[in-house]
């Protein structure tokens, strides 16, 4: 056999090794969130004859791990849709090491080889062959309504979004009412080879939605106050499923 020919069918069994590689089936799925460790609450607060601002006026660290379990439990049920064969191991950790790195464990891996190492053992343990890994995304904020966005600063993770003077109409009955109140998820979605934790799929997404209040008389802030825990995690948990929804078919189908 020539030189040529030699050379022409290594190139080949590289290229289909290569596709194998690229094309290989997600066998087994472990979910981990990293999102959940703070729910903030900004405020967007309009005075007259001063700039208009918009911060955290609360970043509540969570003792518990209620939003991570929100955050898992909602990709799962897309999963499910999107991966029906794969096996799905739901994960959670307390690592600070993990909360605290998010996004750099990937953005500068040589400045977490010890976190990076952490991680594949925990994966390993699962034995699974790929992992997605949800983390806060920190974007300009944008509040879903009906034909528009609105919003001032920055908005990060999980939290609510709360805006005491605008004008809000409910089409649905009519009412009007002063101020509103968003729960939100900003996330980053990474689909991960659990072996390596090469990024082989990434998204972010900003999802919110408006909250309905009981009458005209009920402000924002009103309305926020009122809720209970268990209304803070359920509209939450709300945020984090539309977020997977939008975001999760197009982090697979890289």
């Amino acid at each position: 056999m020539s030189a040529a020919k030699v050379f022409f069918s290594v190139l080949l069994a590289f290229v289909s090794v290569g596709i194998r590689a690229e094309t290989a089936p997600i066998r087994s799925v472990a979910v981990l969130s990293l999102a959940g460790n703070s729910l903030a609450l900004h405020v967007q607060r309009h005075q007259v004859g001063s700039r208009t601002e918009s911060s955290p006026v609360e970043v509540r660290r969570m003792e518990d791990q209620v939003f991570d379990q929100a955050a898992i439990i909602a990709a799962r049920s897309s999963l499910l849709k999107l991966l029906p064969d794969a096996k799905l191991n739901l994960m959670m950790t307390q690592d600070k090491g993990l909360y605290s790195a998010q996004n750099e464990l990937f953005e500068h891996p040589e400045q977490h080889v010890e976190d990076r190492n952490y991680l594949k053992t925990l994966l390993k343990e699962q034995g699974v062959s790929h992992a997605i890994v949800i983390s806060k995304f920190r974007s300009v904020a944008a509040i879903k309504l009906l034909d528009a966005t609105v919003g001032s600063g920055a908005l990060e993770g999980l939290g609510f979004y709360v805006d005491d003077m605008i004008d809000t109409l409910n089409r649905r009955d009519d009412t009007r009412s002063r101020g509103m109140v968003a729960p939100f998820a900003y996330v980053r979605v990474r689909l991960l080879e659990a072996d390596s934790l090469n990024v082989i799929g990434e998204g972010t997404a900003k999802q919110s939605f408006i909250l309905a209040r009981p009458s005209a008389d009920s402000s924002g802030m009103d309305t926020f106050n009122k809720m209970t825990g268990a209304d803070k995690v359920k509209n939450v948990r709300t945020a984090l499923e539309y977020a997977m929804e939008a975001i999760l078919p197009g982090v697979l189908a890289q």
